[in-house]
């Protein structure tokens, strides 16, 4: 029987549904993970940015993209590329995401999806700023409709952060069973990073390589997030199964036992 309990116990929580799963219990060495993560972006991200800028062969692509888009502008086109950078400004997104997140403090009295939901946008906004202002990328030689505090341009830390709304979808699906909301919060999560892509090349803001070394910055930021708050979900998993294990189990009589035949002091009295 207690072989038996400790089996049960011992489910890995990949088994369990991803809604009943654990809240997540912090360490330092997850405080280490995120650092060593954001420091190993970095340089992966500095590399490729460094690598961009001393190809003239890549620099002469992207300036003559940079230039094709310039060439579509309509009035109509400028509107809606307005609307679509702004999806990821700096401002709306914190808001947006500070919302989502006490929310769902508020509702499921756990850390798991609010951390899910604030820690990629951290990462990726870190790896950011340190990135750009190393690389100091220069935005495109065109006309530009819009202006920016940061002046370098490698990666797209719009775009990047449009990519991280794609926490949302994994949340989603830790909750929700169906299919239709499900796939309507894919396409929702994807066409956002490629509607602010193209308006941040439209504008003349961003080249293309800018655009898309943001998009992998933030799909890579989301996964890694995701894996570092499983990895402490299923750690803290552990730990109940371990205490449920070490309950003492009070044995249960077989049930083929026979039972003894009362002595003849007890049937006489």
């Amino acid at each position: 029987m207690t072989e038996h309990r400790a089996e049960i116990a011992g489910l890995h929580a990949d088994d369990r549904d991803e809604a009943e799963l654990a809240d997540v219990t912090l360490r330092w060495s997850d405080v280490g993970l995120f650092l060593g993560c954001y420091v190993g972006l970095v340089a992966v991200w500095v590399g490729i940015g460094e690598a961009i800028t001393h190809s003239s062969w890549i620099e002469g692509r992207d300036q003559s993209i940079a230039e094709w888009f310039v060439d579509t502008r309509t009035a109509a086109l400028t509107t809606w590329s307005s609307v679509g950078s702004n999806l990821a400004e700096t401002l709306p997104k914190i808001v947006f995401t500070a919302i989502v997140a006490l929310t769902m403090r508020l509702v499921w009295k756990r850390w798991r999806e609010p951390l899910m939901m604030v820690l990629p946008l951290v990462l990726e906004a870190s790896v950011f700023i340190t990135v750009t202002y190393i690389v100091g990328r220069p935005r495109p030689d065109v006309k530009r409709l819009d202006t920016s505090p940061v002046g370098s341009s490698f990666p797209s830390g719009h775009v990047a952060a449009a990519a991280v709304y794609g926490a949302l979808v994994i949340i989603v699906f830790w909750h929700v069973r169906n299919r239709v909301a499900r796939a309507a919060a894919v396409v929702l999560c994807v066409a956002t990073p490629l509607a602010v892509g193209w308006a941040r090349m439209y504008r003349g803001m961003h080249h293309l390589t800018d655009v898309t070394a943001g998009l992998v910055l933030g799909i890579v930021s989301v996964t890694l997030c995701w894996w570092m708050i499983r990895r402490a979900v299923r750690r803290t998993e552990l730990a109940i199964d371990g205490a449920r294990v070490s309950t003492p189990v009070s044995p249960i009589p077989s049930l083929d036992a026979t039972t003894p035949e009362p002595s003849p002091a007890r049937q006489l009295g």
